[in-house]
């Protein structure tokens, strides 16, 4: 016997209906007529206050195989309530699904069974469950666009990295491709002042010596970049020549006074070249000790930084 018929015959045996067992539990006829139709199982407090009014233990009320009741131990005087005698719960018509408004996304009633969320607005179940699928392919979309612009960054990071490596290394190739042609340049310098000092020793040859070795290396070095000293040699020196226009006739003579013109300025344009070369080397010699110290340090911070514009100029 299940424990729902169980209870049902100790009921009807102790001669009380579903509303009067329900008003002495505190309970609903409704609840009563769920544990007899085996839906529900009444909870363990309620369990021994069946007990204690059938005048039997828990065990008895949970045994399936036993503790069947007894009608004269329940109640000796009275009679069992009939199966049609009995009072069943009241079957109160359901009541209309209360309407809570349209949805505003399909335009259909919303009620209490359709209902998918009110808060901002009204919505039924599917366009909720739509609204919801939305918003979670918007935030995969954001996670994946914020993932892909990382990406780009990193990549725009690693390409600047690179191109800077790479400004690096073409720096430092300059810079001792300059260190190296004016070493040699100084070398020989000093090698002649050396074989100087072996006619004769003094202390002014000595320091001429040191000093004109800087001065070598530095001169040398700093025609490797774009400076005053590069300018002067060679957008003033070797650029300051200027061939006149001749005016001739197409004769014998003035072929001939033609050809002669051209040698005579090829002649003073060489001289002239040799002259503004001297100038611009000996102006660049006096300066290049103290242009020197600012362009390494100009190239040191293009090295440091990557900047191929800061070594330079």
């Amino acid at each position: 016997m299940t424990l729902g018929k169980k209870l049902s015959c100790y009921r009807k045996l102790a001669g009380m209906t579903q509303q009067q067992l329900g008003a002495h539990l505190n309970l609903s006829a409704q609840a009563i007529s769920k544990w007899e139709k085996d839906l529900t199982e009444p909870d363990l407090s309620t369990l021994r206050a069946l007990a204690e009014l059938y005048k039997v233990t828990v065990d008895e009320l949970l045994d399936p195989e036993g503790g069947f009741p007894d009608a004269m131990a329940l109640n000796p005087d009275a009679e069992p309530v009939e199966e049609e005698q009995e009072v069943e719960e009241a079957t109160v018509p359901a009541a209309p699904p209360q309407t809570l408004g349209f949805c505003k996304r399909c335009g259909v009633v919303v009620t209490e069974e359709n209902v998918g969320g009110t808060e901002p607005v009204v919505l039924c179940k599917k366009c909720e469950q739509a609204r919801a699928e939305e918003e979670a392919a918007a935030e995969r979309k954001k996670k994946l666009d914020a993932a892909m612009a990382q990406k780009r960054r990193d990549m725009e990071q690693k390409q600047a990295a690179a191109e800077k490596s790479a400004r690096q290394q073409k720096l430092r190739r300059h810079r001792n491709w300059s260190f190296v042609v004016a070493g040699l340049a100084a070398a020989l310098f000093l090698t002649f002042c050396i074989i100087g000092l072996t006619g004769g020793f003094s202390f002014g040859m000595l320091a001429f010596s040191v000093v004109g070795t800087y001065v070598v290396f530095s001169y040398v070095c700093c025609l490797f970049y774009d400076c005053f000293i590069q300018g002067v040699l060679l957008d003033w020196a070797f650029k300051s020549i200027q061939w006149p226009g001749l005016i001739f006739t197409f004769d014998v003579d003035g072929i001939i006074w033609l050809i002669g013109m051209k040698i005579l300025f090829f002649v003073l344009g060489l001289l002239f070249g040799f002259f503004t070369t001297a100038i611009g080397i000996i102006i660049g010699l006096v300066c290049a000790p103290f242009v020197f110290p600012f362009q390494m340090r100009k190239l040191q911070k293009g090295i440091r930084e990557g900047a191929e514009k800061e070594a330079f100029v």
